[in-house]
C-alpha cells in the first residue's frame, strides 16, 4: 500500500500535460503579436516594433521546439517546464522593457507564467518562478524605454484607463480558463491514475494468490502420496474379505480424485501469466503473456525476435511489466490482420518493439495516445479508453519511455524503451531478474 501511495504522489507531480503548457504559450504569442501590430500600426504608439517582433518570434521558435521534443510524452519533464516558464517570464519582461515597463497596462500578464507554475510545479520550483517574477517586476520599475502615448482620439489618461481595462480583462479570462482546464485535467488524471494503480494492486494480489496456490499444490502432493501408499498396503494386508475393504477403496478413490483436482489446478495456474513469478528469458516471457490472448485468435502468427542479448538473461516478471506489456500485446493481437511481431534488443538498455499489420493508430488520436479516456473504441460503450493509459503509467513507473507510431508499410508500432540507468535500476529492484 505504501508503494501505491508513493506512486500516486509521483503521478500527481506529473499530472499536467506538457501540451497544456504549449497550448497556453501559443495563445499568449498570438495575443502578443496582435497587441504589438495593432498598437504600432493602428493606434500609433511609438516603440521599437522590430525588437518586439524578434522577441515574439524567438518565443515561437522555443515553443515549436517544445512541441516537437515533447510530442510523444504525456507529461513534460519538470526541469524543462521550469526552464520554459522562466523563459516566458524573461521574454515578457523584454517586451515590457521595450514598451514602457510598468507603465504599460499589460504588465499584469506577468502573473500568467507564475500562475501556471503554481498549478503544475512542486513548491520549490514555484518559489523559483515567483522569485524570478518579482525580480523582473523590480527591474521594470527602474529600467524601461518610455512609451509615447498617442492622443488623437482620447486623452492620455482616459486611453491609459481604457487599455488597463482591456489588459485586466484579458488576464482574468486567461487565468480563469487556464485554471478551469488544469482543474478538469487534474481530476480526470487523478481518477485515471487511481484506476491504474488499482489495476496494479489487483495484479499483485493475483500474483501472490497464484504463488500461494502453487505452493499448496506442491505441498499437498506429498501427504496425498503417503495416504495412497498406506491405503494400498492396508488393502493388501486385510484382503478382499475385510469389513474395511469398502472404506479403504473409497479412501483410494477419493485420494486419486484429489490428485486429479490438484493436477488440473496446477495446469490452470501455469496458464495464468500472473502466476509466473520466476524470471524468464525475454522470448519465453513475451510468449507466455501472449498465449492467453492468442486463444481468441489462434490464426495470428506471433513472432518474437531477440537480438544482442547475453546467453543467460532473465527478465523479472513484475506485475507492472506483465500487465503493461500485456495490454499492448493484447491490442496488437486483437487488431492484427495476420501477424504480430516483437523485437527485443538488449544492449546496456532494453528496447521492446511491438508491431502488428492491422489498420494502425488513427491519425486523430495518435498525438493523444497515453492520455486517459483516449481510444478508438470509446463509441462501443465497452471501452473507457484507460487501457493504454494504465499500461503506460505502470511501465513508466519502472523507468520506461513509450513511443507510438504507424509503420510505413501499415500497422501500429509501440516502442517501450528503458535507458541503461532505468534498466539497471529495474534489475536491482527485482533481484530475480539478472544477466550473466
Amino acid at each position: 500500500m505504501s508503494t501505491l501511495l508513493q506512486a500516486s504522489e509521483q503521478h500527481s507531480e506529473r499530472s499536467v500535460r506538457g501540451q497544456s503548457l504549449i497550448a497556453a504559450r501559443w495563445i499568449a504569442l498570438i495575443g502578443q503579436t496582435f497587441a504589438v501590430l495593432i498598437s504600432y500600426y493602428a493606434l500609433g504608439f511609438n516603440f521599437p516594433v522590430i525588437p518586439c517582433l524578434i522577441a515574439i518570434i524567438t518565443s515561437g521558435i522555443v515553443n515549436n521546439y517544445a512541441t516537437i521534443m515533447d510530442h510523444h510524452h504525456r507529461s513534460m519533464d519538470p526541469t524543462k517546464s521550469l526552464a520554459y516558464l522562466s523563459f516566458d517570464i524573461l521574454q515578457l519582461t523584454v517586451l515590457l522593457y521595450l514598451t514602457g515597463g510598468l507603465g504599460n497596462p499589460f504588465f499584469v500578464l506577468l502573473i500568467a507564467p507564475v500562475l501556471i507554475g503554481s498549478t503544475m510545479r512542486p513548491k520549490t520550483q514555484m518559489f523559483l518562478l515567483l522569485s524570478l517574477g518579482l525580480a523582473c517586476t523590480s527591474y521594470l520599475a527602474l529600467f524601461y524605454l518610455p512609451l509615447h502615448w498617442p492622443s488623437f482620439f482620447l486623452e492620455k489618461n482616459k486611453l491609459h484607463v481604457f487599455i488597463q481595462g482591456i489588459a485586466l480583462s484579458i488576464t482574468l479570462i486567461f487565468a480563469s480558463f487556464y485554471s478551469w482546464r488544469i482543474s478538469e485535467e487534474g481530476r480526470s488524471l487523478q481518477q485515471a491514475g487511481f484506476a491504474a494503480h488499482t489495476a496494479l494492486l489487483k495484479q499483485k494480489q493475483l500474483q501472490a494468490l497464484g504463488a500461494m496456490a502453487a505452493a499448496a499444490v506442491h505441498e499437498l502432493g506429498s501427504p496425498l502420496g503417503t495416504i495412497t501408499i498406506i491405503a494400498k498396503e492396508l488393502s493388501h494386508d486385510m484382503g478382499n474379505d475385510s469389513e474395511y475393504k469398502e472404506d479403504i477403496d473409497t479412501l483410494l478413490t477419493q485420494t486419486d480424485r484429489c490428485k486429479r483436482i490438484l493436477s488440473n489446478f496446477g495446469k490452470t495456474l501455469k496458464s495464468d501469466p500472473t502466476y509466473l513469478a520466476d524470471p524468464l528469458p525475454p522470448q519465453a516471457l513475451l510468449q507466455n503473456i501472449a498465449d492467453g490472448f492468442l486463444i481468441e485468435r489462434p490464426e495470428i502468427r506471433f513472432i518474437v525476435d531477440v537480438s544482442e542479448a547475453p546467453k543467460k538473461f532473465l527478465i523479472p516478471q513484475t506485475p507492472e511489466l506483465s500487465h503493461g506489456l500485456g495490454v499492448f500485446i493484447q491490442n496488437a493481437i486483437q487488431l492484427a490482420t495476420t501477424t504480430v511481431s516483437i523485437s527485443v534488443t538488449i544492449n546496456k538498455g532494453l528496447k521492446i518493439i511491438i508491431e502488428d499489420d492491422g489498420p494502425g493508430f488513427p491519425s486523430k488520436i495518435l498525438p493523444k495516445l497515453g492520455e486517459p479516456y483516449t481510444s478508438t473504441r470509446l463509441d462501443s460503450g465497452k471501452n473507457m479508453g484507460l487501457g493504454v493509459f494504465i499500461a503506460q503509467t505502470l511501465l513508466e513507473d519502472t523507468g520506461a519511455n513509450i513511443f507510438y507510431n504507424n509503420k510505413n508499410s501499415g500497422g501500429a508500432q509501440v516502442i517501450v524503451l528503458w535507458s541503461e540507468i532505468a534498466f539497471q535500476s529495474m534489475l536491482i529492484n527485482n533481484p530475480k531478474g539478472f544477466m550473466s
